[in-house]
């Protein structure tokens, strides 16, 4: 069995086990986030907005721990499907084999999709439909008419840590770790709405967007790594894999000379989307402002978060193309060796 497809088109007529997983277990966290999507933000009538917050937090830990509950479902609903059966019989075969043998078996299986998703990758895609539910609990619970209805001096203290590590024009002179300019965007949302990003940042919505973005901020790292559990290997077995692996030194110069530069051509402009993504998604606060405005508009803005998948996708193939480069060299430098 092949350790990945060569073409997307057999990677989508294969048969692995952890794609067929994966998809019933998305499945089942698509249905308690799409739950939890159309009930949070509910107002119990004489509860205060602080008050109401609370039940809609206690709400959203139910759905969470729902979909935490991805094997349980699992089991219940789908334990007659092919998927189920498979990885029965395959478990069965497993425990009949002696520790060594198994150990070998299940690290070729899980390198070739034949196993179910493992505990830590069940887990990464819970985080991530808990995640994005929480962005939409804060916007359709935490903030009522573009305002925080619960600012704790913890919450204004990150507020205040996010608005001095804030660059604004003309001359972005402290350097932040962020940065807002309304004259750098076309979408002219919020100058319309204040005159200066100092008067932005000042107001009740700007200590919304400030903390909405830390928020954004601090899960990155956490996002990509669940990301990488998760879909990583589905990735590779559609064609990257093999896109990725330059360790082979059996290879012909001139067409590995042909391979280089249209890798180099795809490196030059991932390394474009890399930075894009990094000043325009995680650095400016102009996209974080606009998302947490409402619900609508964070669904308008929901597929900037596939930005994330990309820049993983971009920064394999420049890891590729750097491995690239050092066989190039010892290539090169082999064949004038030939001259000597």
């Amino acid at each position: 069995m092949p350790h990945h497809t060569d073409t997307i088109a057999d990677w989508l007529v294969s048969n692995r086990l952890y794609e067929d997983n994966l998809f019933y277990y998305a499945l089942i966290i698509c249905f308690w986030f799409f739950i939890g999507f159309a009930f949070l933000g509910f107002e119990l009538e004489g509860f205060s907005l602080q008050q109401n917050l609370f039940f809609n937090f206690i709400y959203y830990l139910i759905i969470c721990a729902c979909m935490a509950l991805c094997p349980f479902w699992f089991k219940l609903f789908f334990s007659k499907t092919h998927t189920a059966k498979r990885e029965q019989e395959l478990n069965a075969h497993l425990n009949e084999l002696d520790d060594d043998d198994r150990q070998e078996v299940v690290a070729y299986l899980n390198e070739t999709g034949q196993l179910a998703m493992r505990p830590a990758q069940r887990w990464a895609l819970v985080f991530l439909g808990s995640y994005f539910l929480f962005e939409v609990f804060f916007i359709s619970a935490w903030v009522k008419d573009m305002a925080l209805v619960w600012q704790p001096d913890w919450v204004m203290g990150i507020v205040e840590w996010v608005r001095e590590n804030t660059a604004l024009p003309p001359i972005h002179e402290n350097h932040g770790l962020f940065y807002l300019d309304f004259s750098l965007s076309s979408d002219k949302i919020l100058h319309t709405m204040y005159t200066t990003e100092t008067e932005f940042l000042n107001s009740e919505f700007g200590k919304t967007a400030l903390f909405f973005h830390f928020i954004r901020f601090a899960n990155v790292s956490l996002i990509t790594i669940a990301i990488c559990l998760s879909f990583l290997d589905i990735i590779g077995w559609s064609g990257l894999k093999k896109f990725t692996d330059s360790d082979n030194k059996d290879y012909d110069l001139f067409a590995f000379l042909k391979s280089y530069l249209w890798t180099s051509f795809l490196a030059f402009f991932c390394a474009l989307m890399i930075i894009g993504g990094i000043f325009g998604l995680w650095r400016s606060i102009k996209t974080s402002a606009e998302m947490s405005m409402n619900i609508v508009m964070w669904l308008d803005n929901l597929y900037l978060n596939f930005c994330l998948a990309l820049m993983i996708i971009s920064f394999f193939i420049i890891v590729s193309w750097l491995k690239m480069s050092k066989l190039l060299i010892l290539g090169v430098i082999d064949f004038i060796k030939q001259f000597f």
